[in-house]
This record gives structure tokens, C-alpha cells and sequence, in this order.
């Protein structure tokens, strides 16, 4: 303001600067419209939301700034606007508002409980929200459907997570680290609400929520072969070589993280897991590392084949257990002990067990038996269980899988040697188990099948292994190529899934007018091998479709028409 006698400029927005005492008249007000949406953008209904004056200044300063000047100063800041409930659009209205920039705040436990129960986005990618998260040379920022809906009606947007907007802090089921859930709460315990600025007042504002949700595996409770399990299940079997704050980081922290789906970085190429979003309570609450070489107990005799590791996971749908395959001495001292021996009977009730394996088993089952205990009486609760490993990981899970047979477990393996002989395969039907083997893998074809439990195996002792190992190469398996298949052979376990690279031919018909005319079939491969991906049925129901489909097609033709179309 300009006073006209003497030209002073004096002002009704600080009282630290000199003036002649001009009254400025009573504020403007003004209005807000909040609507509060999830990320499919509908409406979150009945949530009762309060707004808070942001500190800007000083207590004085904002009395001053309120309400309108020195003759009227009054030290006692304006009051907060009355709280709303948001209606069936999730719009919520305030008016007479003070031009202060303003924080917006929600019941943090009403909030969570909703939003746990709201599904994420199909077409999401909340780091384009947040411009701190942008790499340097990022032109384009991602916009949500739910922003250029807000935006092409003239609307403000803003991305929070529920950390954002929560006054207090949620019960959150099961949690017990001192800080809330990082993604979620991005200011730890600290809840700052979200802050409106005074420039924005007088229009309505879209505040997009994001769900109050966790990452699981997907994995399907199936006897058929599925291609989520096989993704995932290799995800955990490649885990088990990797130590515990790399797991934990993966379940603990990445399954938390909205922001992108979870990913095994060991290695930079590794790809993300196949995953689902699920409520929080019902994320992963467990991940534990067990690794025999941690015990301190160890009998200086079974030292050598001390060497084993894997590791469980929980949530409310499902337990995995993953073991670790071959890696280190004792892993490769553990393969090649071939001796058989008698099957325990909690494994199968006849039958041979490949000696190494089973050994390396039972110091795990030694080492850790509280812990077998605990998954037992988990997945006894109801929760299914799922098992991989590759390699000696294989191996050591199909045991582990012959003990909990009972619960009908699901076993996934990559690349593992026999372990039962064919008596005990045979006492294992309840275990759904489909074998992953690569063409060019040895490890799949050992130990032999072969009568390996020949009589030097017992008569020498230690020496009987290496005897009896030759006597197997020697005698054994060409009296087995002649036809004599007498004794106890291994047998592998489940349905194999077969990975081969199969070479691409193309023929042709060349013909040519010289003397009479003639033609030749010609042949000729391509520079590059196909790889192929084998698995057996997917649906026994879609395959008796597909033969019913067949049969009703060839019924349609006369059969000297068939025979014709399609020669044998």
C-alpha cells in the first residue's frame, strides 16, 4: 500500500518492517475440494480427512498474516479448518480457508484397513510421479491414467502412499522393526500429511492413493505343470547360492517396494520375479537363512560333508523351502559318494537312497531340527508347500520332499542327479515333481542306472565305494546294454521338463527340363540352433478336448480322402 502524503510504501504482511498503521481490511477467503481415488481411480468413500495450517512462519506471523495487519494483531494462530468425510465420489469440500499453504491428513487406520483391500493399477509406474527418481536423462514423465483424467479437467494430481496422509500410525499386523514399511512410509514415523499450497487454494485437487499392498510370488497349487511355477521356483532354487542379506534384502525390503517388481540382483541380467500384489498382512513375514557351516558343533568326522544350505519363506498363502546345489568341496565330495543305501522308512518304505545325499541331509536335518519342525507345523496349518533346488539342491529338496510327502508337496528341480533307486521312486507318488533337464547337462545322467549296490560296495569298507564304483563301469552296465537289468538300479523321480537345442532344416523340390524332365528333393540346414522347451501336459482336460476336436475333424472326410491328405 502507498500512503499519498508522503509517498511511504508500508505492508500488512510482516510486522518487523517500518509503517505508518494502515488498516488493510478483512482476508479473502478461500475454498478447497479434495477427492481422494485409489490407482484404478475409484472413489475412496466415507474417509474422514482433516486439514492442517502448514508453519510456514511463526506464530506471530501468521496471526498477523490472517488477519490483516497490525491494528488487528493477535498472536493466537487462525484456527484449523473443521474436518470432512469424504462422499460417494470421494470428494470432500472446505471453505473458508485462510491463504496459508495447508497439510491434508486422514484416520491412519481407517486409511491402511481400505487400501489394503484395493488392488493395484494395471498400468502403473509410481517412480514417474516422483520427479526425485528420474534418471538425469529422463525427457518424458510417466503420467498415470488417473493424473491425465484429473488433469484434463483442469484438476491438481498428487501421488501419495498412505504414509502421506496418515495422522497416526496404523496397526500393522506382525510388524516389529521400529520403522514403519519404508515405501509406504517414506518419512519413517514422522507423518507429515500432504501439503497443499496457497496458490492452489480456490480449485479441486486429485489425490491418487496408492494401495496399501505387498509383492508374492506367484505360484499355483496344481498337479499339472505350470509356467509360473517353473519361472519362480527356478527365481528361489538360483537364491539358495546367494547369502542371507541378499535374500532377506529380496522378501523383506523388495517385496515391500511397490515402486517395481522384485528382482534377484546378484547378477545385473537376472530378470524380475513373476509376482501379485496381495494385502500387507498377508506379505511375506518370514525369511530364514540356514546354513550348517554357522554351527559351531560340528563332529570333526562328518566335517568334510558339512556343506549344506537353504532357506524358507512364508506368507499367508504358501511356504517355500529352497535348497543350495553344488558349490564347494564337501558339495562335490557329497555327489560322488554313490554308495546306496537302505531308504529310511520316513522317506519310503522300500527301496535305496544314494549314500552322499541322503548324509548331507541328515546333518541339515541335525543342524536345524527346530526349524524343520516349525515349517512342518506351518504348512500343517494349511499353507502349501512348495520346494526347489538345483543341482545337489534337487536332490537334497526330493528328499526333503519324500519326508513331507504326507502334506502333497510340490517339488520343482533343475538339473539334479538320481537319488532313489526304483523301488523307492516307486513308494513317492504323492509328490508332485516336474524335473528340469538340459540337453547338454551330465549331471542328470549320474549316478548311473546301474546296479550300484554290488557286493564291493559292503565287502571293503570305505574302499568298496571306489571298487565298487569301477566294478559298475566294468561289468554292471555292459551286462545292462546286453539286456541284463538285474538288481537295484536309480530311477529318476517326476515329470522331466527337457530344455535341447534342436537344429532347423529346410527341404525343396528342384526340378529341372534336361533330357526328360526331372526333379530332386534337396536339404539343407540352417547356420543357427533352435532352442527348444519341452514340458509335459498342461491340461489333461484341454488335451482330451484337443484329441475329442481331431477325431470329430477326420470323421468329416471319406477315408480314402484321409489317407490322401495325410499319408503315413
Amino acid at each position: 500500500m502507498t500512503d499519498a502524503k508522503d509517498n511511504t510504501t508500508v505492508t500488512c504482511l510482516s510486522h518487523k518492517m517500518r509503517y505508518k498503521e494502515v488498516a488493510c481490511g478483512k482476508q479473502r477467503m478461500r475454498w478447497l475440494e479434495l477427492q481422494f481415488v485409489d490407482e484404478n481411480n475409484n472413489p475412496v468413500s466415507g474417509l474422514n480427512v482433516q486439514l492442517e495450517y502448514h508453519p510456514l512462519a511463526t506464530a506471530a506471523e501468521l496471526a498477523l498474516w490472517a488477519r490483516g495487519g497490525p491494528a488487528q494483531f493477535d498472536p493466537t494462530p487462525p484456527p484449523d479448518p473443521p474436518a470432512g468425510v469424504t462422499d460417494g465420489q470421494g470428494l470432500v469440500r472446505f471453505d473458508d480457508l485462510y491463504w496459508i499453504n495447508v497439510d491434508v491428513k486422514t484416520d491412519g487406520q481407517q486409511l491402511a484397513d481400505e487400501m489394503e483391500q484395493r488392488p493395484l493399477g494395471l498400468s502403473r509406474n509410481p517412480n514417474g510421479q516422483n520427479p526425485a527418481s528420474w534418471p538425469e536423462t529422463r525427457v518424458v514423465k510417466w503420467r498415470s491414467n488417473v493424473q491425465i483424467s484429473a488433469e484434463q479437467r483442469g484438476y491438481d494430481h498428487h501421488y501419495v502412499t498412505i504414509g502421506e496422509l496418515c495422522d497416526r500410525m496404523p496397526d500393522i499386523p506382525e510388524w516389529t522393526d521400529k520403522e514403519p514399511p519404508r515405501f509406504h512410509f517414506p518419512h519413517g514415523t514422522v507423518l507429515k500429511g500432504t501439503e497443499i499450497a496457497r496458490e492452489t487454494l480456490g480449485k479441486r485437487h486429485v489425490i491418487e492413493i496408492c494401495p496399501f499392498r505387498a509383492w508374492s510370488l506367484v505360484l499355483h497349487d496344481t498337479k499339472d505343470y505350470s509356467l509360473a511355477n517353473g519361472y519362480n521356483l527356478g527365481v528361489m532354487a538360483d537364491m539358495a547360492y546367494a547369502d542371507q542379506v541378499l535374500i532377506e534384502d529380496f522378501f523383506k525390503r523388495k517385496c515391500l517396494d511397490l515402486s517395481t517388481t522384485p528382482r534377484h540382483e546378484e547378477k545385473p541380467f537376472y530378470p524380475h520375479a513373476l509376482v501379485v500384489d496381495v494385502p500387507f498382512r498377508e506379505r511375506y513375514i518370514t525369511a530364514e537363512f540356514l546354513d550348517s557351516r554357522s554351527q559351531s558343533d560340528k563332529a570333526p568326522a562328518r566335517l568334510l560333508l558339512d556343506s549344506t544350505q537353504l532357506f524358507y519363506v512364508e506368507n499367508a498363502d504358501h511356504i517355500i523351502v529352497a535348497w543350495r546345489g553344488t558349490q564347494e568341496v564337501p558339495d562335490w565330495i557329497t555327489d560322488g559318494w554313490y554308495s546306496p543305501q537302505p531308504c529310511p522308512a520316513e522317506l519310503a518304505k522300500a527301496g535305496r537312497i544314494h549314500g552322499g545325499f541322503l548324509e548331507a541331509y541328515q546333518l541339515a536335518k541335525e543342524r536345524f531340527g527346530d526349524k524343520f519342525k516349525e515349517i512342518k507345523r506351518i504348512t500343517d496349518g494349511g499353507k502349501k508347500l512348495f520346494i526347489a533346488g538345483h543341482s545337489l539342491g534337487g536332490a537334497l529338496g526330493l528328499i526333503y520332499a519324500a519326508e513331507m510327502k504326507g502334506f502333497s508337496p510340490i517339488l520343482y528341480t533343475y538339473g539334479m542327479p538320481r537319488t532313489f533307486t526304483a523301488d523307492a521312486v516307486g513308494n513317492l507318488y504323492q509328490i508332485t515333481h516336474y524335473r528340469h533337464v538340459n540337453d547338454s547337462d551330465t549331471i542328470t545322467s549320474v549316478p548311473f542306472d546301474a546296479n550300484l549296490d554290488n557286493w564291493l560296495y559292503g565287502k571293503f569298507g570305505p574302499l568298496g565305494a571306489t571298487l565298487g564304483f569301477f566294478w559298475t563301469l566294468t561289468v554292471e552296465l555292459p551286462a545292462q546294454m546286453a539286456g541284463a537289468y538285474i538288481g537295484e538300479h536309480y530311477w529318476h523321480h517326476g515329470s522331466p521338463v527337457v530344455f535341447f537345442r534342436a537344429t532347423q532344416t529346410r527341404t525343396w523340390l528342384e526340378c529341372k527340363a534336361i533330357n526328360n524332365y526331372s526333379c530332386r528333393r534337396l536339404k539343407s540346414s540352417d547356420m543357427y540352433k533352435v532352442k527348444l522347451f519341452l514340458v509335459p501336459s498342461l491340461s489333461e482336460a484341454k488335451n482330451t478336448e484337443a484329441k475329442e476336436a481331431q477325431e470329430a475333424f477326420i470323421r468329416e472326410f471319406p477315408a480314402e480322402d484321409i489317407r490322401k491328405i495325410f499319408p503315413r
